[in-house]
């Protein structure tokens, strides 16, 4: 009986305690859905039906005359959900002071070389890592790594033609253009071949090309990296294999030995005349008298891999896809393509992708289709007052720690920031007037903490795609699944692939 009476009053405490979690809001006069116990208001992306991205969405959507939305992810975790634009120019730019740190649950201890990355680390630290890394991604350096862009250019036409001479036109896009990018990234990031194309057992591509794709883990992992840290413990989560990590701190060690000698912590000495991103790392290094730090080089080295090969593969390959699926797109990429090159006698140059206005803009309307992440996640770090949701209402102190959603797909597909939004119009990335307002287009982020890579990132994609469609016209394959985004990873991911076939042109 006594035991019975435990349970019962465990029972009791719980559901009162689950209560209380779902009625923050309601108690603190921010107006929003209500909460199922422990789901939220993530119960579609918990069992796998919707991605997050599209849970944000249509919680997005359904709140349409609110700045703000008060929502609650998953265990019941109170979150606003951004909605106006001067909102999120607020948390994204104006008072970017309070909303410094990225939300994303990465173990330093599991995985030492990702924290060095500037989307993932916080305090001060990210300041740091970015001041480090931009200088190597101006228009002159990413100009200079052009050389190595283009040679692995010749090493995509030359693989194509042989598969297709070979009567294997059947290519899945993004695990082509993997190794497209590992070899770019290779090249003009470390110096080294990366041989994705010649070596089906290179280590680039045994151990990085299908890094973020989806597998059977990939919701748990997911789950753990953006709402739960004692989950990512409690399943050892690695956003880094650690057999990645390893292999990539021994190959980062053999090129740091080969190219300075480093005689005490503060005299560097170098003793090579390489043109790539380390090189230029170690030079910003000794020009400040700093000592070439191996963790250091190792943690930019893992962003250059991870973020270079995997977003500009993935966007040239949604690219494809739709250009496939607009056949008068395609022809006027094509045409300007021919007209350009043309103009610089045939050779493909940095200068030449430069001039490429409308491929450009194919590659923007691309990424607001497909933004490599569906919703930005911001922490408070600093006491915030968020004004009333309408009149009358009372203004929300934000306590440090909360979670801020900003809804990039929501916003990408919003009706009344784009016409039209579910269809491909590359066009409205032409009109000057649509693109000053920045704060409507998120594909790269927005505000301090803007991807710095973007410069390097459109020069691969505009030079691979260059390559393709000079040569080729492209289709979907015959016998291809239909299209669907996967709803469990964390990057935006086709959940069967994308199926293409190429045609010479004439």
């Amino acid at each position: 009986m006594v035991f019975l009476v435990l349970i019962l009053t465990v029972i009791l405490l719980f559901s009162i305690h689950l209560l209380w979690k779902c009625s923050y809001w309601l108690r603190h006069g921010v107006r929003g859905p209500r909460s199922l116990p422990i789901l939220g208001n993530m119960d579609d992306f918990f069992l796998g039906r919707k991605h997050y991205g599209d849970v944000y969405k249509n919680l997005y959507d359904a709140h349409p005359n609110l700045p703000y939305v008060g929502i609650y992810r998953l265990f019941n975790e109170p979150a606003i959900l951004l909605r106006s634009q001067e909102m999120i120019k607020e948390v994204m730019i104006r008072s970017f002071q309070h909303f410094q740190d990225n939300v994303l649950w990465i173990s330093r201890k599991r995985d030492p070389i990702v924290c060095y990355n500037p989307f993932i680390a916080k305090g001060e630290m990210w300041k740091n890592m970015r001041a480090e890394i931009l200088p190597i991604f101006t228009p002159n350096k990413v100009k200079a790594s052009f050389p190595h862009i283009k040679s692995i250019c010749e090493k995509l036409d030359l693989f194509v033609s042989q598969q297709i001479s070979n009567s294997n036109n059947s290519f899945e896009a993004k695990d082509l253009l993997s190794k497209y990018t590992l070899d770019v990234v290779a090249s003009a990031g470390f110096g080294l071949d990366g041989a994705s194309f010649d070596n089906t057992n290179s280590d680039f591509t045994q151990l990085v090309e299908h890094l973020f794709m989806p597998n059977t883990w990939s919701l748990l992992e997911t789950i753990a990296l953006l709402f739960s840290p004692l989950l990512g413990d409690i399943i050892n989560y690695r956003y880094v294999p650690s057999g990645v990590q390893h292999w990539l701190r021994g190959i980062i060690g053999k090129v740091l030995a080969g190219r300075c000698l480093q005689e005490e912590p503060s005299k560097v000495k170098m003793t090579s005349k390489s043109s790539d991103f380390l090189q230029w790392l170690i030079e910003g290094r000794h020009k400040s008298h700093e000592p070439v730090d191996v963790a250091t080089m190792v943690g930019h080295c893992s962003t250059f891999l991870l973020e270079g090969f995997e977003t500009s593969s993935s966007l040239m390959a949604f690219a494809l896809y739709e250009y496939a699926k607009h056949p008068l797109v395609q022809a006027r990429v094509q045409q300007e393509i021919d007209e350009v090159l043309a103009r610089h006698g045939g050779e493909m140059c940095y200068d030449a992708i430069q001039e490429m206005s409308y491929l450009g803009a194919t590659l923007y309307e691309t990424l607001r289709l497909y933004p490599p992440m569906m919703a930005l996640l911001k922490h408070c770090t600093k006491e915030f007052e968020l004004p009333p949701q309408t009149v009358g209402d009372k203004a929300f102190q934000v306590p440090v720690g909360m979670v801020f959603i900003v809804p990039v797909k929501a916003i990408h597909y919003d009706a009344d920031l784009y016409e039209d939004p579910s269809q491909f119009q590359p066009d409205r990335f032409l009109d000057p007037s649509f693109s000053s307002n920045r704060s409507l287009f998120l594909g790269f982020g927005e505000g301090p903490r803007m991807c710095p890579g973007m410069r390097f990132g459109l020069a691969q994609s505009k030079a691979g795609i260059v390559t393709l469609l000079s040569k080729y016209s492209v289709s979907l394959g015959e016998n291809s699944k239909p299209f669907k985004l996967s709803a469990t990873t964390f990057l935006t991911a086709p959940k069967d692939g994308i199926w293409i076939s190429f045609k010479e042109r004439k």
